[in-house]
């Protein structure tokens, strides 16, 4: 495999010198390579095809935000949080049973929907001190398929750990398989993601005290049959004796909401499976779920190509589709050894640095830039003098803050363009103190930047004169420069680009479906849309028709 291009280290080099037009791509550095390597390629070499730079970045700028985590749902990281103390959970079952190794929930809503029955009861406890939690990205509570890759790397060894998803019961196993797991670390539970951001707690005895407990007005569902459908009762309300409950066939298993308690007046309340899904999205975007901080020194990531055995397999796979199912023995062992040291090592090691924050800033520079650059490129041409003008100007202001005076136009002028853009927001940061993890993210973004400046920049050499050129060939170069965006666009995938368009109403909120093991959700692209879910009761998962 050639070695990725680090564009901190292009920043070393002593010369910025080639011609546009360059046949190869610059050769890889590993992603954690250290600062200060001189090499000598040119700003204006493209990316390899096998670089992961921009996979890393979008599952960095995505940690705990649930839009692009349902949009992206087969999770690739690996993260130690944290939770403050004084922080709220929830937990909801069908009695009053006291948990011991449970599900809790950050948004009531969600466990309300387990506080099913005249007897379902609600509790909400807070934390007493902080938190030591592991972080799964991606929709790594939605029980099958590469959702749990993550999971079963780091707890099993193998991909996958089970062929077909064995109901609520393969759940209890996992949850007492990673408390057993994570003893060792004194990890107190493991966050996850579903209709919501979800915490599989390993002792409810420690780290929390209790607030309240309410036998719920109404709650979830009344399940159409409860004998086939316990199990489906489990995830927040039972206990380790229905370990192995069977989960007979997995239809849509609620029914009618719980009664009314005697005295009610009025009608009845209706049903709040909507509700769950509706809270979720309260998180959908940057900053996410705030409660929960995240060690981004310890961002463990599948896209790192150190994992060398994942490199062929993801060439012929969408984005959507790339698992963890070819990984090597060595690789498993690798990633097992680098999250035992990460857990073991002091949680102040490491820069300090936010790196999300980072690469949300990075995002707030140029996501609305390149989508209205792609906008003027795919206008009809009509007059094309005005329309390179238009662009010219665009591609002016996105490089205004890195265009010296001196040396206009010539090749170093161009290159400290382009150098000026790709370096300013990582050249000043102190990888001195970079945990191995920060060297990865680092990498991500510097190739990220490269990518963005280079394109930017090669449009800006070619549309400096543009306004003296022919008809002919300000056509010509019209169509390459939207070609050029249109790609950068789709390789960039930014989150920030996610999202319902027109914006929802006031009476909807913006939802994206995910793929839950009930029919009627299905995974193929077009169901998978973000769309605006009105704020109206629902009987069913919002992703069904």
């Amino acid at each position: 495999m050639r070695d990725m291009v680090a564009w901190h280290l292009l920043l070393a080099a002593h010369a910025v010198s080639a011609t546009f037009n360059s046949a190869q791509p610059a050769p890889q550095l590993p992603l954690d390579a250290p600062s200060g390597i001189i090499t000598s390629h040119s700003w204006d070499e493209p990316i390899d095809k096998d670089a992961t730079g921009n996979l890393i970045f979008q599952s960095l700028a995505s940690l705990m935000q649930m839009m692009p985590n349902a949009w992206y749902p087969n999770g690739h990281t690996i993260v130690r949080a944290s939770i403050p103390p004084g922080t709220l959970l929830y937990h909801g079952r069908r009695d009053a049973d006291y948990p011991t190794m449970d599900w809790t929930s950050v948004d009531p809503e969600h466990s309300i929907w387990f506080s099913v029955g005249e007897n379902g009861t609600l509790f909400t406890f807070s934390t007493t001190r902080e938190l030591k939690l592991l972080y799964f990205d991606g929709c790594s509570a939605t029980k099958e398929g590469g959702v749990v890759d993550t999971q079963d790397v780091l707890i099993y060894g193998e991909v996958p750990h089970e062929e077909h998803w064995g109901g609520i019961a393969s759940e209890w196993r996992r949850l007492a398989d990673m408390c057993a797991w994570g003893k060792q670390y004194d990890i107190d539970g493991f966050i996850r993601m579903q209709a919501s951001f979800e915490i599989m707690y390993c002792d409810f005895s420690k780290g929390l005290e209790l607030v309240s407990t309410i036998n719920t007005v109404t709650g979830g569902v009344i399940f159409k049959d409860p004998q086939s459908y316990r199990g489906n009762l489990m995830p927040l309300g039972t206990n380790d004796e229905k370990l192995e409950s069977p989960s007979d066939h997995l239809d849509r298993p609620w029914t009618d909401p719980t009664p009314p308690p005697e005295s009610w007046k009025g009608s009845p309340p209706k049903p709040i499976v909507g509700e769950v899904w509706h809270a979720g999205t309260w998180h959908n975007a940057f900053p996410g779920d705030t409660r929960v901080h995240l060690d981004l020194s310890s961002m463990i990531i599948f896209y790192d190509p150190a994992f060398r055995s994942l490199i062929e397999p993801r060439r012929s796979h969408k984005r959507e589709d790339h698992r963890l199912l070819n990984i090597s023995k060595e690789d498993i062992a690798a990633a097992q050894m680098d999250v035992d040291h990460v857990l073991r090592r002091d949680p102040g090691a490491g820069s300090g640095l936010d790196w999300q924050s980072l690469a949300q800033v990075i995002q707030d520079r140029f996501s609305d830039r390149l989508p209205y650059l792609d906008y003027l490129l795919h206008q009809p041409i009509t007059n094309v003098s005005e329309q390179v003008a238009d662009v010219r100007q665009q591609v002016i202001v996105s490089l205004i803050p890195y265009m010296p005076r001196a040396g206009v136009g010539e090749p170093a002028w161009y290159a400290a363009i382009a150098r000026g853009c790709a370096m300013s927001f990582t050249s000043h940061l102190p990888a001195s103190r970079f945990t191995k993890q920060e060297h990865v993210l680092k990498a991500a973004v510097d190739e990220v930047l490269h990518e963005v400046c280079r394109v930017l920049t090669a449009t800006w050499r070619e549309a400096f004169d543009i306004e003296e050129q022919d008809t002919e060939t300000a056509e010509t170069l019209f169509m390459k420069w939207r070609d050029n965006i249109k790609a950068l666009i789709e390789w960039l995938d930014w989150q920030a680009w996610l999202g319902c368009s027109p914006a929802c109403n006031e009476d909807e909120y913006c939802f994206t479906p995910q793929y839950i093991p009930f029919p009627g959700s299905h995974r193929d692209k077009e169901n998978h849309l973000p769309r605006c879910m009105s704020m109206k009761p629902i009987d069913h998962y919002p992703g069904q028709s």
